[in-house]
């Protein structure tokens, strides 16, 4: 059937229009056009100002392209601080360009071809009142609703996420900048980055790669996370961090299970380096300069349940290993922690000069730093551990919370090539009660034995420790210290003390029990002690000579009773004198009141042998002459030629190696020991 001329036309105009339309479709899908939309900044700048709730400007332009693959550029972005800060900016952005790709979008998919952000700067403050610069004010109290009528649930429509539903082809960071400050400050933190790259493609891991500044230290990151195909069809997904920033290499590896019926997650770290000390500068602390250490551990987190494996610290050729296992399933949560040290070497810990006190509090600070160091005086008080937050920390309230179970065991102590012993410690923490039962040390020439419990309560506390020590051989520690010293000998203990007190603090105050030790020294020469009680001028001599003397032992026994220690025998012997001392310690009182006297080996001319009081409480106290000794101290110098010739004729002297004394057994249960000679 033949077509009206009319229709024809009409026929021709519509095509013509309809291909009109795709041309410039095609046109516009594959020839980008650029539209700048800088004049139309004042009406972004309010609407922006609206929303944040803070003034937003952009100082350049603002473009857009029209594409099958638009993108968005913006230049010269400043968001200032709220209310209530200082005037600035909280936000500065040289220029940020977001491109995308529309066809996946009407898949429900977003592909993002670029992410390019150059000179990004943020500075974050917190002011006097405890605001920061970053968060929204907060919103105004509103008044409580009535409760709505309930309504029927709507359905809901669940996005389907797939594998390529997220996808970042190019992601470019330059020139980033984070800068923190909060009163009391000298300096503010500042993290930079200075390049930072990375990608997220179908079927592979986001990887980003950064290097910037911390805390002015160089610092190189990479960044490794599981791909979205891997969350969404294996239901698991990891995490791959690497780090090293001042000398010093961080790893972090994680992983996060959600097929399993009970939700895991794994995470493993480790930290090395050559010097601990290198971290001094980015940390703001003094550490000791321990060489050539490593840090490890396998952490795994499920529910109600949290296990530390794998756990290894080496330093040099000494290494501790070990688990730990927190379980909440129960009333009350359990630790089990196991520990192991196959070797520890002491020359690994030798730090030099180093101390932890140490400090250059002895140099006059610049007056310019003097509020710097008033403010990190400041800091330290508002952190420091006080006593009062220590009793708290041991309080019943807060030891009954859980249960702990500690075991360490030292296969090998070594000094060089000197062997030092071994060890074990078992640790329990359980129904409130704190127990170390046993400690057992293998030392050089004997052993230790330590057990000891506590129960804080209100109203009636419990402690006791029983420590027995046989014969160890302090002469190995002084020559680790002195290589050349010759002094040494053998240490004994034993100590066995129960207490029940109304409050923590009176626990020794109400001790009962009995504290024994014996010293045997060697060659450690009395020195000045000779010159109390023997010749002057022969003692000077003897120093002069050669013929010195010497401390031969210090042997202590002391009973307690309801907080009163009292020594039953508490002597110091040397060649020539031994001294003798009686009184007590009291704390109930935290007095302590002892005098001390001594006693010629053989009567000796023109000695002075005056006693002396040590008198005080614990934090104050004095040592000086007893009362009335000056007197018969004169007395007995002057009338000496006549005295001492007499009780050098009839008089025994006392051995001068003190073996009557220095071999008395300590470690026995009999308390009412002969007093020894020379002790009045």
């Amino acid at each position: 059937m033949a077509v009206s001329k009319p229709l024809r036309w009409v026929l021709y105009v519509v095509s013509g229009l309809i291909a009109t339309l795709f041309l410039i479709i095609i046109i516009l899908a594959f020839m980008p056009i650029t539209v700048d939309l800088s004049e139309y900044k004042g009406a972004v700048e309010s609407a922006a100002t609206l929303a944040l709730g803070r003034t937003v400007k952009v100082d350049d332009k603002i473009v857009i392209s029209t594409s099958l693959e638009p993108y968005f550029s913006l230049e010269g972005l400043r968001i200032a601080n709220p209310k209530g800060f200082q005037a600035g900016d909280f936000l500065k952005m040289k220029k940020a360009r977001i491109g995308v790709r529309v066809l996946p979008l009407l898949r429900g998919k977003i592909y993002i071809t670029e992410i390019k952000v150059k000179g990004l700067s943020v500075l974050l403050v917190e002011n006097e009142k405890g605001a920061v610069n970053w968060s929204s004010q907060a919103p105004a109290e509103s008044k409580p609703e009535p409760p709505s009528l309930s309504k029927p649930p709507a359905e809901k429509h669940q996005l389907e996420v797939k594998p390529d539903s997220l996808v970042v082809a190019k992601l470019v960071f330059e020139d980033i900048a984070v800068d923190y400050r909060r009163p009391g400050m000298a300096e503010p933190l500042q993290f930079k980055i200075e390049e930072c790259s990375g990608t997220m493609l179908p079927g592979k891991p986001f990887i980003l790669s950064m290097k910037g500044k911390l805390l002015k230290e160089p610092y190189v990151t990479m960044v490794e996370i599981g791909s979205l195909q891997e969350l969404v069809e294996k239901r698991r997904s990891r995490m791959e961090i690497k780090t090293e920033i001042a000398k010093t290499r961080f790893y972090f590896a994680g992983s996060i299970d959600l097929a399993r019926v009970s939700k895991t997650l794994h995470l493993k770290a480790s930290v090395e380096s050559d010097r601990l000390d290198s971290l001094n500068g980015l940390l703001h602390l003094d550490l000791p300069p321990l060489k050539s250490y490593r840090a490890s551990a396998q952490l795994s987190l499920q529910k109600n349940r949290a296990d530390l494996s794998d756990f290894t610290i080496q330093i040099g050729q000494s290494k501790l290993v070990g688990k730990m296992t927190v379980d909440k399933s129960g009333t009350r949560p359990i630790a089990l922690i196991d520990l192991s040290a196959p070797l520890i070497q002491l020359n690994d810990f030798d730090v030099g000069d180093w101390s932890p006190q140490k400090n250059d509090l002895e140099k006059p600070a610049p007056q310019k730093d003097q509020k710097k160091e008033k403010d990190t005086k400041t800091v330290q008080d508002q952190t420091s551990f006080s006593d009062e937050e220590a009793e708290e920390l041991l309080s019943p309230e807060v030891l009954v919370r859980f249960n702990v179970r500690l075991n360490v065991k030292a296969e090998k102590v070594m000094s060089g090539s000197d062997e030092l012993g071994s060890g074990v410690l078992a640790a329990t923490l359980k129904e409130g009660q704190l127990s170390l039962d046993p400690v057992k040390l293998n030392i050089p020439g004997g052993l230790f034995f330590l057990a000891a419990s506590l129960k804080p309560d209100k109203k009636a506390p419990q402690a006791s420790i029983r420590v027995v020590m046989k014969k160890f051989d302090f002469g190995v520690l002084v020559r680790r210290a002195n290589p050349k010293a010759d002094m040494g000998g053998t240490i004994s203990l034993d100590v066995d003390l129960k207490s029940s007190a109304g409050s923590f603090d009176n626990l020794m105050a109400n001790a009962n029990g009995f504290l024994d030790f014996s010293a045997r020294l060697e060659n450690l020469k009395a020195g000045i002690i000779d010159l109390w009680a023997v010749n002057v001028i022969a003692a000077v001599v003897s120093r002069e000579d050669g013929k010195a003397s010497k401390i031969n032992c210090v042997v202590g026994r002391w009973t307690m009773k309801n907080g009163l220690l009292k020594p039953d025998v508490f002597l110091i012997d040397t060649t020539r004198i031994r001294i003798c001392a009686k009184g007590q310690v009291d704390f109930r009182t935290k007095h302590l009141d002892l005098k001390m006297a001594p006693t010629p080996k053989k009567p000796e001319y023109f000695s002075l042998a005056t006693p002396i009081e040590v008198k005080g409480n614990f934090n104050d106290f004095g040592v000086g002459i007893q009362s009335g000794s000056l007197i018969g101290t004169v007395v007995r110098f002057i009338a000496s030629p006549v005295t001492t010739t007499f009780q050098r004729l009839v008089g025994k002297k006392l051995p001068s190696d003190g073996k009557d004394v220095c071999d008395m057994p300590i470690l026995s249960g009999d308390r009412a020991a002969k007093t020894p000679a020379g002790c009045k």
